[in-house]
């Protein structure tokens, strides 16, 4: 396997700090009657980005696909063997017995996306953060391991419950769209693909991935005011009364404007500086805007229609491998 490749696999762990897709045709909710909230089956790629959704489909359908997915998940299993070894010995697993109400709520946050359950960790840092793998490796035997899911314990201490599910739904949704493998061939890709040369698309492809996890987590949530509130939380690094989400979007349009007004060279330094994530103010705004828009009412509605009657169980995974 190619150096480059193995490190590109090594460092890609990815962290929170978010065309038309279409619907897919089994997409289908149940009503969960404790909380109101639905579960999805058969959700497929409706919820993501459309750069997020272009790109990798395209990959998908690439001889590099065939090529390099099987190096590039093994790379990655190794570093998860490496990574699950080190949480064992030092962070706190996860479990029915050990921190029950994380463990329900990651249950519950799998349960509606139709998810494998990960091994979750409480790993202890002054930093509230969250980060996954975010790719379904397999042992020597090829059976699927459990994905791991990270939390750190400032995390904890900063979020109610239902704001922690919606962290937990960001970094599920990084799972379900394999990020690390598509990702890590983008990269790859970048010095071979001509549509892939210019450092801006592989940079805006991360940054669409995370306006994707954003948008898995209000499908966890339900409730775009709880997402919001997590993500200007980790912002504002308190838990501080009477934050308003909606004021903090409209920073976004305050910038933008300031931006346009600024000197070129301000502007044109700002605009090139390397992004992993979203500016703050953009990721609560496009959020707002997803959840009022007509794909994502229709995405609710449609599958409303289409399984009214399903049972809450939910399917063992639909990540394809």
């Amino acid at each position: 396997m190619p150096s480059h490749l193995f490190l590109f696999a090594s460092i890609l762990v990815v962290s929170l700090v978010f065309a038309t897709v279409p619907l897919a045709d089994a997409l289908s909710l149940n009503t969960n009657e404790q909380s109101g909230r639905v579960y999805w089956k058969g959700l497929g790629d409706s919820f993501r980005h459309p750069l997020d959704f272009q790109l990798a489909t395209a990959f998908k359908a690439s001889p590099l696909h065939e090529v390099s997915s099987g190096a590039v998940r093994k790379a990655l299993g190794i570093v998860e063997e490496g990574l699950r070894l080190q949480l064992l010995s030092s962070s706190i697993k996860v479990s029915d017995e050990q921190l029950p109400t994380i463990q329900g709520l990651m249950v519950e946050a799998c349960k509606i996306l139709a998810l494998p359950e990960p091994e979750v960790y409480i790993q202890s840092s002054s930093t509230a953060n969250a980060y996954t793998l975010a790719t379904i490796t397999k042992d020597k035997d090829g059976v699927s391991k459990k994905p791991i899911v990270v939390l750190t314990s400032a995390l904890l201490e900063l979020c109610s419950d239902a704001e922690l599910q919606a962290i937990i739904g960001h970094e599920l949704g990084h799972l379900k769209c394999e990020h690390s493998l598509y990702l890590t061939l983008g990269s790859a890709a970048s010095t071979v693909f001509p549509f892939l040369s210019s450092k801006k698309l592989t940079q805006d492809w991360r940054l669409s991935a995370e306006y994707s996890c954003d948008r898995a987590a209000l499908l966890v949530c339900q409730d775009v005011n709880v997402v919001n509130a997590a993500m200007v939380k980790l912002y504002a690094g308190a838990a501080i009364p009477d934050l308003n989400t909606d004021s903090f979007a409209a920073q976004s349009d305050a910038y933008e404007e300031l931006l346009k007004d600024a000197n070129p060279l301000i502007r044109n330094s700002i605009r090139r500086e390397p992004r992993t994530h979203p500016l703050p103010v953009k990721r609560v705004k496009a959020l707002k805007e997803w959840s009022d828009s007509d794909s994502y009412d229709r995405l609710v509605q449609r599958a409303k229609q289409l399984d009214q009657f399903l049972d809450s169980k939910p399917p063992t995974t639909e990540i394809d491998s």
